[in-house]
């Protein structure tokens, strides 16, 4: 499993290993019962600290998503639904903040629509 950290991105190192991990789950890249990299090659792979690797996997572990078992490592224990499920839950969270100013500002709902719609076109 090949992860890229974006040294330049504002969200911490930890934290993009946690979305990458979640988002390989939800491309079905990982599956159930899969084992993940150890932390020692994860952070190998992708030249960070064994300690961001290792807080990456226990806010995991903590999250249920994956789970330590003793002589194999770290397995996946959710499948894509949850993960799913949990993400959109998230993501809903996180717009409420726009969506909030937005509506505060008298901009209709389709304004809105439009907004997120060109957002996702202009997305990679």
């Amino acid at each position: 499993m090949w992860i890229q950290i974006d040294l330049r991105s504002p969200l911490p190192a930890y934290q993009q290993i946690k979305v990458k991990i979640k988002q390989a789950i939800l491309k079905e890249e990982l599956r159930q019962d899969q084992t993940l990299p150890s932390i020692r090659e994860m952070a190998q792979n992708i030249r960070v600290n064994p300690n961001t690797v290792a807080r990456s996997y226990r806010e995991l572990e903590a999250e249920g998503v994956i789970m330590a078992r003793q002589g194999v490592g770290y397995i996946v224990v959710v499948n894509p639904g949850e993960i799913r499920e949990n993400f959109l839950q998230d993501i809903r969270e996180q717009l409420m903040i726009p969506i909030r100013q937005m509506k505060r500002s008298g901009i209709e709902e389709e304004e809105c629509i439009e907004v997120v719609k060109k957002c996702w076109k202009e997305s990679s």
